[in-house]
């Protein structure tokens, strides 16, 4: 038997998964992307936010507040617990993704802090 099975099998067996650990913007994004909802929202001339979340226990209660900011697709909300993110579909003509970010913090509750991850256009 050659010795190349063998060293395939080998790097096969010790070869370890990757996992998302939660800390870079990548995975954050990815916590909260749903493929069919940006397509839909580029299709119509929206844009997507992602936000991370920091001091907020229940990001829930995001879910809610963003549903309710002017120019939010209240449907394509999505949160995150672990890592703690938000995205959301927003209407630009509505207003500003800053400012619906700013909306949405303003109804959070104090402690809680978001920042804009990624806008896509």
């Amino acid at each position: 038997m050659s010795p190349a099975p063998f060293a395939a099998a080998l790097l096969v067996a010790l070869a370890s998964p990757a996992f998302a650990c939660g800390v870079c913007a990548e995975d954050k994004i990815a916590a909260t992307y749903d493929h069919a909802s940006v397509r839909e929202a580029l299709a119509r001339g929206r844009v997507v936010v992602y936000c991370e979340v920091a001091g907020l226990a229940d990001v829930q209660r995001a879910r809610k507040a963003a549903a309710r900011v002017r120019g939010v697709d209240a449907r394509s909300v999505r949160v995150s617990a672990q890592p703690s993110a938000v995205s959301f579909v927003l209407d630009p003509k509505q207003q500003s993704a800053q400012a619906a970010v700013l909306a949405l913090q303003a109804a959070l509750p104090a402690g809680a802090k978001l920042a804009i991850l990624k806008v896509e256009r």
